[in-house]
């Protein structure tokens, strides 16, 4: 499958699912908590899933796909697609504006086609490697900035996953708060990346997030001129840690983060 080919089938898929998000919008849901009380699944996730599974198996039948809530379908190789069917789950049950689909495909461990799609604002992320990233058909190329003049978005890891480190969490969120243009948490590491390689962000970074939450974010950070770094740091549960952010800025928040965020 030509790589044109897999992006068609991301954008696609992301497009599809996010409409069928918006006809839900504001209609009353049934959430489930499941690792945490901002860990939320409801019918929509599910549906959204299942209609990204059903384009993709139409279309590419061979590779496996990981999923939020199925885990991982079909055959288990190096080269698979990765889905996030609604991230951002808090901000739709409260009908906040931020929230979209992700959709990666993964080579070699590492993203190479990518769609992102925010319905309401109608905010369409897309790329691949060799062809660069655009949104709503203009391409995107990012300006350097310093962390002075930057604001940025801090995704938190779950509660239970390294308790030791909450407390440093919330200093550094604190601490880059002051140091730069303000730092939010806005309840969508891939909106979040997604506004880095837009420019909106000057950077972004997270600890222990799912890999179906920032894979195609990751790659439209950097090929949009993003000095981005990540590593994975539990197999078992798909968990990174991962920095993305303008050259300068990215320089800036390594130093405030070593010993927070293991990123290579």
């Amino acid at each position: 499958m030509t790589q044109n080919a897999t992006l068609e089938i991301a954008i696609n898929a992301a497009v599809t699912a996010g409409n069928a998000l918006l006809q839900h919008y504001g209609t009353g849901l049934h959430p489930q908590q499941k690792e945490s009380l901002r860990d939320l699944v409801t019918e929509v996730d599910t549906l959204s899933e299942q209609e990204i599974i059903n384009i993709i198996r139409e279309k590419d039948p061979i590779h496996g796909i990981l999923t939020e809530e199925q885990g991982f379908i079909g055959p288990k190789t190096d080269d698979y697609w990765v889905v996030d069917a609604l991230d951002g789950t808090i901000n739709f049950i409260h009908e906040i504006p931020l929230f979209c689909v992700s959709i990666a495909f993964i080579q070699n461990k590492k993203p190479i086609v990518g769609a992102i799609y925010n319905p309401l604002s109608e905010e369409l992320y897309y790329g691949a490697t060799g062809i660069g990233c655009f949104k709503n058909q203009i391409s995107l190329k990012r300006n350097d900035c310093p962390l002075s003049q930057s604001l940025l978005a801090q995704a938190f890891s779950g509660k239970a996953y390294d308790p030791q480190n909450r407390l440093k969490e919330f200093e550094t969120f604190g601490r880059l708060n002051d140091l730069s243009q303000g730092c939010l948490r806005t309840g969508s590491a891939a909106m979040n990346l997604a506004y880095v390689a837009d420019g909106k962000l000057g950077g972004c970074f997270g600890k222990a997030n799912k890999f179906w939450d920032i894979a195609a974010g990751l790659l439209f950070a950097e090929l949009a001129g993003a000095t981005i770094s990540y590593t994975l740091v539990d197999t078992e549960k798909h968990l990174i840690d991962y920095i993305a952010a303008a050259p300068t800025c990215y320089q800036e928040l390594k130093v405030h983060l070593d010993g927070l965020i293991r990123s290579q």
